[in-house]
Formats: C-alpha cells, sequence, structure tokens
C-alpha cells in the first residue's frame, strides 16, 4: 500500500512519538503508532443527493450512513421537493382525506419553518 520513500516518512515523523510514549521504536511499533494517528485524526466526508430512489436504496443497503453519522443538509429543500415528499410518503392516505392538499401544505411549512423553533 505504502510506497518505500512513504514509509521512511512515516518511521522518522512517528520515532519521536513512540520515543515519548517510552515504547521501542521498532517498524512495527512506529507504523501501529502512525496508523494510531490516522484513527484518531480521519475524517471522512460523502456527499448524496437526496433526490431519487437512489439515495433511499443507499440508506437501506448501509444504514450506518443514518446510524452512524452526522448528517449536514448545507442547502434548504425547495418547497417543490418537500410538498413531492409528503405526498409520496402520505400517498396510501390522501384519498382518505378530507383536506389532502392542506395537509401537505402543512408539512411543508412545518419543515420550511423549522430552523424558527
Amino acid at each position: 500500500l505504502y510506497v518505500v520513500e512513504d514509509m521512511e516518512t512515516i518511521y522518522k515523523s512517528c520515532r519521536p512519538v513512540c520515543l515519548a510514549q517510552g515504547v521501542q521504536p521498532t517498524k512495527a511499533n512506529i507504523f501501529g503508532a502512525y496508523l494510531g494517528r490516522v484513527k484518531k485524526n480521519i475524517r471522512v466526508v460523502l456527499a448524496f443527493s437526496p433526490v431519487g430512489e437512489v439515495f433511499r436504496t443507499r440508506l437501506r443497503q448501509f444504514p450506518s450512513l443514518v446510524n452512524c453519522c452526522t448528517i449536514n443538509w448545507f442547502h434548504e429543500w425547495p418547497a417543490e421537493a418537500l410538498y413531492a415528499v409528503a405526498s409520496h410518503q402520505i400517498q396510501d392516505v390522501l384519498a382518505e382525506l378530507p383536506n389532502a392538499d392542506g395537509f401537505l401544505q402543512l408539512f411543508r411549512a412545518m419543515h420550511m419553518n423549522i430552523e424558527i423553533f
């Protein structure tokens, strides 16, 4: 995975870490210290579009994307998208509601104004 030049850089930079921890600076210990620092400081950014079936499929295939991650929405959803999602989610009971459009408008307004609360 690493070329020789990379390993030399790793050994040079992590040798003082091993010495500071009181561990013998063997290649295995130095590389272990390096991996510890990588695990401590690694950050991964995934960007998905919330539009369409592909996003829902990914979330079903990999539930840890929701359970083990911090989700940041960088842009507000357009009003039309909120209305479409609400319509899709309650499509089974939509015909039974006396004022279906009013409910969908309410759902959209609630999500658009959530930042106020």
